[in-house]
């Protein structure tokens, strides 16, 4: 496996263009596969250091298998430091709870903290107090708001405004620039689905003939939940009888959803812009036949960025420099319009995420949420 150290060699050369980006640099004009390759699995333990330190590690929902696999990404690479202790607290979709688990983390006395904060700047006072009470907080997968290195030490994270216009210039290629396209975001408020949409409309500015049906001010509610996925899609689909491609901001799993309502409207599936999911990946070559406008773009899942997030908190508590990338602008995962088929792996559980790149012993071991 490549190690920190040859992440930053191959990062180097691809970080030129990110200097317009606003704060952290991107790794970007890099394949997937190169990303993932570089940042996903290391042997690397020089960030361990060596005093004993307490890591907490916090996410807001804790409610589906991207919560399963990005709680084992970060568990298992804090499980390669022997001198880490991890105290695990989870928001159940609460943000006053949320908020609470974060105060009790630092009353326990944590040294360091990783975090989905996924209400957003509603909890950056929280982190700022954590912060001011000596905590060393790595914020990831949804942006608090504030200052990094400031407020807490570093924010990772794709970049969402980006992953939003790669979707969109995806879906666009698939139905030939002109049709009706529906995007189903998470929450209410949210700033992954906010950020993303801010992406898609950027880019469909290009094309005339695309008419977002929902939108682009607001977005029909998921929770990125499937069963509630599927039931709003279904009502969308009796709203509008010609939809020519679905957006859909989370993960393939989730993503069920939408073939479940498909199935339920007795219509034909469309393209589809998602997240990478392994069910999903296995379902595409059983439906394909039987539905010929069906093609499938997926972003990868970045669950495998909770051990980027680990490396940073504690190799902050331990007073260690990181130099890993904070942003990454994600390429086309998998693509079946460049004959790029959607991954599937029958060893892996159905909610699994390939790109993590967990055994399923590890996502069972470190992933549980409760």
């Amino acid at each position: 496996m490549k190690n920190v150290h040859a992440f930053r060699a191959i990062a180097a050369a691809a970080l030129t263009v990110a200097a317009g980006l606003a704060g952290p640099v991107a790794a970007a004009d890099m394949t997937a596969d190169q990303i993932l390759a570089a940042s996903g699995v290391t042997n690397d333990t020089s960030f361990c250091g060596t005093k004993n330190i307490t890591l907490g590690i916090h996410d807001g929902f804790g409610i589906n298998g991207w919560s399963k696999s990005s709680m084992a990404a970060v568990r298992s690479e804090a499980a390669k430091c022997p001198n880490v202790k991890q105290v695990v607290r989870i928001g159940q979709g609460d943000l006053q709870k949320s908020i609470a688990d974060v105060n009790g983390l630092v009353a326990e006395g944590i040294d360091a903290l990783v975090i989905i904060p996924d209400f957003g700047k509603a909890q950056l006072p929280s982190l700022k107090a954590a912060t001011k009470a000596g905590v060393k907080v790595v914020a990831w997968a949804a942006d608090p708001g504030g200052k990094p290195g400031e407020d807490y030490v570093a924010y990772v994270d794709w970049d969402q405004v980006s992953a939003g216009r790669a979707w969109a210039e995806w879906t666009a290629k698939a139905i030939g620039g002109k049709g009706n396209v529906v995007f189903l975001g998470g929450p209410a408020g949210n700033p992954v689905s906010a950020n993303s949409l801010a992406g898609i409309k950027t880019a469909m500015a290009k094309y005339p003939g695309i008419t977002m049906l929902t939108g682009y001010d607001d977005w029909p509610i998921t929770n990125w939940d499937a069963a509630l996925l599927q039931k709003t899609l279904t009502g969308l689909l009796a709203k509008y009888p010609e939809v020519d491609a679905i957006i859909n901001d989370s993960d393939g799993f989730t993503g069920l959803g939408v073939l479940r309502a498909y199935e339920a409207a007795n219509k034909p599936l469309v393209p589809i812009a998602t997240l990478e999911g392994n069910e999903f990946g296995c379902e595409f070559s059983k439906l394909k036949p039987a539905n010929p406008k069906l093609e499938y773009g997926t972003l990868s899942a970045r669950t495998w960025m909770g051990r980027v997030a680990a490396r940073k908190a504690i190799a902050a508590a331990q007073g260690i420099e990181n130099h890993e990338p904070d942003v990454y602008q994600l390429p086309v995962y998998e693509d079946s319009l460049a004959g790029k088929s959607p991954k599937c792996d029958s060893a892996q559980p159905p909610d699994a995420f390939i790109s993590v790149v967990l055994t399923p012993q590890q996502l069972e071991t470190f992933g549980k949420t409760e």
